[in-house]
């Protein structure tokens, strides 16, 4: 790669990346997801370059971004399988995008409607980001019987094999 190319690289990224958040932030998160795929292809290239560790970093943060539009448009499987990227790699990442990545995990774990691994990530992020307004909203949801129904409900019978402690969940009863 030449240094042409990376500029044009930085370049290419920097556009796609801005009009990322813009989309996210208009709440038009196809658009959105689009965009940080892009980014994600091009740094993707240049993991294994001599640029490393800010690649390594910039593809953690686009990746926890990408993984919010998913977890908006129900697609849990990927967002899922974005935030554990970011999570693997917690020295790239920082505390401030392994907090993200975890909270984002642990939204895509309540889509599918599983309470137990949700409930792990959101505690493994108040660990990082004690602070955090949406870790502590996403907690503070947990302590309604009303939201862990809502999320158990959404379950698939893998899902709920997999929990054994709300397996005979009754919004009446508390495990």
């Amino acid at each position: 790669m030449t240094l042409a190319d990376a500029r044009d690289g930085d370049a290419a990224f920097e556009a796609n990346r801005v009009a990322g958040n813009a989309a996210y932030d208009r709440e038009r998160f196809v658009e959105a997801t689009a965009r940080y795929t892009e980014c994600v292809e091009a740094l993707e290239k240049r993991l294994g370059s001599a640029e490393g560790e800010g690649t390594a970093r910039r593809a953690c943060a686009i990746r926890a971004n990408r993984a919010a539009c998913f977890v908006k448009r129900g697609k849990h499987a990927l967002a899922m399988e974005d935030a554990s990227w970011v999570i693997a790699r917690p020295l790239e990442a920082g505390a401030g995008i392994l907090a993200k990545a975890l909270y984002r995990r642990a939204r895509a774990h309540e889509g599918v409607g599983d309470v137990e691994a949700a409930l792990a990530d959101l505690r493994a992020a108040e660990k990082i980001d004690p602070h955090d307004a949406l870790i502590q909203s996403a907690l503070n949801n947990f302590t309604s019987v009303f939201h862990i129904a809502v999320v158990l409900d959404r379950a698939s019978p893998e899902v709920l094999a997999r929990q054994p402690a709300w397996r005979n969940f009754k919004p009446e009863t508390r495990p």
